[in-house]
């Protein structure tokens, strides 16, 4: 029996009565409230701490065990702001929107062979079962194979249908015992020997028994429900003559694909890239301490390491410096947000970027409603989320290949305005720092005019 219309607004204004009436009701508490002594001298504690500290201490009391925060710390260390491009005008020529800008990136030239992709951005290291769902790799893989890049397996295992789906595939070979068979290793367009990343370091890294649930173990060849330890080293490369021996061994097993050595940034990172050449390594792959990750100790991600920026020009400096710029590849991530971040990359010597957090924000996109508010993205994304398989793969995937098509398109801008025909083309002389700590740590020439000679 249809309801009356007079009844239907009867019953409409009741219910904004009563939502007016709690909020005057809500209003006069929280008024009394302010007014009080004791809120007043809790709130001053808003002054040493931020919301998050704060938060963050109420759950280390609550469960006694190392804190976990995924996606990485939330420290911005280095500001990409202070670098900024030079175009040109009548000092140059900028080209026009018809001329077409070369993006295309070659990473292991000395290999055997080398790995072509379209664009210098690849997904990084993010791990099926430790970190995301089936269904997030699949759009991962999905998406590089439309824009014609790379994604990376990270540390768990490798997923068939993962490879099958991928334009280009880098696998990740962990601190643990799997993805070491050789054919799986055959399976790979790159190989990337993870001795760690920004947000993990060298730390172990202990993964939970409650994810290694049935599919997991048997893809990782594992006892469901057991832990499994990562360790602090790479059992096949302890030291430079094992790793030596070991990239000599993967180069005859793979048929030459790339061999890329991955760590974390660090204030040694020179001694390390040293010893990773020694080894005979084509790619120089790490993170800054701004890196992403699945949920690591907030102590990891937010006091270990060194920030992307200093460490890819030391990086760069010390190639430079041995004469090797030109016979290693360089790959660089962490913190990387925008396509502007990317390109100021690349103009400081780096071969291709690595993005993680941003691409899942990509992946998500609108079918982030299935979560919020209730839930975090990462309920949509992780392994054993409460939302994961609400997910659609292949709308993740035209979203996450769209973001990249957006950022090549504003990388292609900027390189016009510089009048450059090829991303390959940018280097630290199209940018200018705007201050001197800036200036300092890349190289890069800062923006004050110099003082005249005397005569």
């Amino acid at each position: 029996m249809a309801v009356p219309l007079g009844v239907l607004i009867g019953l409409l204004t009741c219910a904004i009565g009563l939502v007016i009436l709690e909020r005057l009701c809500f209003m006069r508490q929280f008024g009394r409230l302010l007014k009080s002594f004791p809120f007043l001298t809790n709130l001053q504690i808003l002054r040493k701490i931020t919301w998050r500290d704060g938060l963050e201490s109420l759950l280390r009391a609550r469960t006694g065990e190392p804190l976990e925060r995924p996606f990485g710390t939330n420290l911005r260390f280095c500001d990409w702001g202070q670098l900024q491009f030079n175009p040109v005008y009548l000092t140059g020529e900028p080209l026009e929107e018809e001329d077409p800008i070369e993006t295309g990136v070659t990473l292991g030239t000395r290999a055997r062979k080398p790995l072509h992709l379209g664009i210098p951005v690849v997904i990084g290291g993010m791990s099926y079962g430790n970190a995301l769902s089936y269904r997030s790799k699949i759009a991962l893989a999905r998406a590089t194979a439309l824009a014609e890049t790379a994604t990376d397996s990270g540390n768990g295992p490798l997923l068939e249908e993962e490879r099958e789906n991928a334009g280009h595939y880098i696998l990740q070979l962990p601190r643990g015992y799997w993805s070491k068979d050789p054919a799986i290793l055959r399976q790979a367009d790159l190989i990337e020997i993870g001795l760690g990343h920004g947000a993990w370091n060298s730390a172990p890294v202990r993964i939970k028994g409650y994810k290694v649930e049935a599919e997991l173990a048997k893809r990782i060849g594992a006892i469901p429900g057991l832990d499994l330890l990562i360790e602090s080293h790479l059992p096949e490369g302890r030291n430079v003559a094992e790793l030596k021996r070991y990239i000599r061994e993967l180069r005859r097993i793979t048929g030459g694909v790339p061999i890329g050595v991955k760590i974390g940034a660090t204030h040694y990172i020179e001694r390390e890239l040293e010893r990773i050449l020694a080894a005979g390594a084509d790619l120089f792959i790490f993170d800054g301490t701004e890196g992403g990750t699945h949920g690591a100790p907030t102590i990891l991600a937010d006091d270990l390491g060194l920030p992307a920026l200093p460490a890819l020009c030391r990086a760069v400096q010390y190639l430079e410096d041995t004469g090797q710029r030109q016979t290693i590849s360089l790959m660089v991530g962490g913190g990387l947000y925008t396509p502007g971040d990317a390109l100021k990359c690349l103009a400081l010597g780096a071969d291709a970027v690595m993005i993680g957090t941003a691409a899942c924000l990509a992946l998500s996109h609108t079918q982030v409603v299935k979560t919020l508010p209730w839930e975090p993205p990462t309920e949509l994304l992780f392994h054993g989320g409460k939302q994961e398989f609400k997910f659609d793969p292949q709308l993740g995937a035209e979203h996450l290949n769209k973001f990249l098509q957006s950022w090549i398109l504003e990388m292609k801008e900027v390189a016009r305005a510089l009048g450059k025909r090829s991303l390959r083309e940018l280097t630290r002389k199209d940018l200018v720092a705007l201050d001197r700590l800036a200036a300092a740590m890349t190289g890069v020439e800062y923006f004050e005019p110099r003082p005249k000679e005397k005569q």
